[in-house]
């Protein structure tokens, strides 16, 4: 009778147990913060450098380095100006909004990241595109702002692609 009753117990806790880890693991997937954490956790994100684009934006002689790189799921652009020679101090950090990486055809060559004057008004502009959840082809292009020395974000002129 003992040996009954031990053995139910253990099943019991056992089950019990696994109900517990069950709700967690329940929650854990439901929960895309806790997601994200859990993802963190047992596989660290890489930083990767998608593609490196150098040029002078305003055409006055400052040299910018723009870095496009994937962290985790996130896509986002870096860029640097060349203070002086070999030294470089980042200017702004850009979140493009979408997860994946695309290409473009600037200039007869696939690229995916490029400086090209869109609205022909002198000034080179930053062009990443990316893929949105749906694999729909978005072009983000950003304009330097010298009077508040960041970047905005434009929509391509009618035509220039």
């Amino acid at each position: 009778m003992e040996s009954k009753k031990t053995a139910f117990n253990a099943e019991s806790l056992l089950l019990g147990v696994l109900v517990l880890l069950t709700f967690a693991v329940t929650t854990v997937a439901v929960i895309p913060g806790l997601r994200q954490e859990f993802k963190g956790y047992f596989f660290p994100s890489q930083r990767t450098i998608l593609a490196k684009i150098s040029g002078d934006l305003t055409g006055q002689g400052v040299l910018v380095t723009v870095l496009k790189i994937q962290s985790g799921e996130n896509l986002f652009l870096e860029v640097f100006v060349e203070e002086s020679p070999g030294n470089s101090s980042l200017l702004a950090k850009l979140n493009l909004a979408e997860k994946r990486d695309g290409y473009f055809s600037l200039k007869g060559n696939a690229t995916n990241l490029g400086l090209a004057d869109v609205d022909a008004d002198g000034t080179l502009e930053i062009i990443a595109p990316t893929f949105d959840d749906q694999m729909v082809a978005r072009l983000n292009i950003y304009k330097f702002n010298s009077q508040t020395r960041s970047f905005d974000r434009v929509n391509a002129p009618v035509g220039a692609f």
